[in-house]
């Protein structure tokens, strides 16, 4: 059931579907996250409620660069379990998890390195607690001039 709950957050994530993601918080989640984008670090702690609309924005983020770019960017999105420690009542889960995604080869990148807890329920898995350490790597001048970034293959 764990691999399950990744392999669901990949299949959303390469949908562009941050609903389906947003279903796999629990009600009670507690998201710890530390970005470092451009130089700078910000460490946000949020609810589910709060996490997913973080989600929302980033896909917002994904269809806007997509248009500015003619519809070009792709979504690639990996992601490695490290180590997964069931609790003996089986109802719960330590997850060491790593993920990568990128949109356009070089564009735009987020590298993710999370302990995370699952917690299961009537037969459905869902993200009870996160602590996320993530790196930002892109591009904003893309953005300002597309085809200088993204040339047709």
């Amino acid at each position: 059931m764990v691999r399950d709950f990744y392999r669901q957050q990949s299949h959303a994530t390469y949908s562009r579907d941050p609903e389906a993601l947003c279903k796999q918080y629990a009600s009670k989640a507690q998201v710890t996250q530390e970005t470092r984008m451009s130089g700078r670090t910000t460490t946000l702690t949020m609810n589910g409620t709060q996490a997913c609309e973080r989600l929302r924005e980033m896909f917002q983020f994904f269809e806007l660069a997509g248009e500015k770019a003619g519809g070009m960017l792709t979504i690639e999105y990996t992601h490695e379990l490290h180590e997964i420690e069931i609790a003996p009542d089986r109802k719960s889960a330590r997850v060491v998890f790593s993920s990568v995604l990128k949109m356009g080869e070089t564009f735009f990148q987020v590298s993710t390195n999370a302990h995370e807890r699952l917690e299961r329920s009537m037969r459905r898995v869902q993200l009870v607690q996160a602590d996320a350490k993530v790196r930002v790597a892109w591009k904003p001048g893309a953005l300002l001039d597309p085809e200088k970034y993204f040339r047709a293959q």
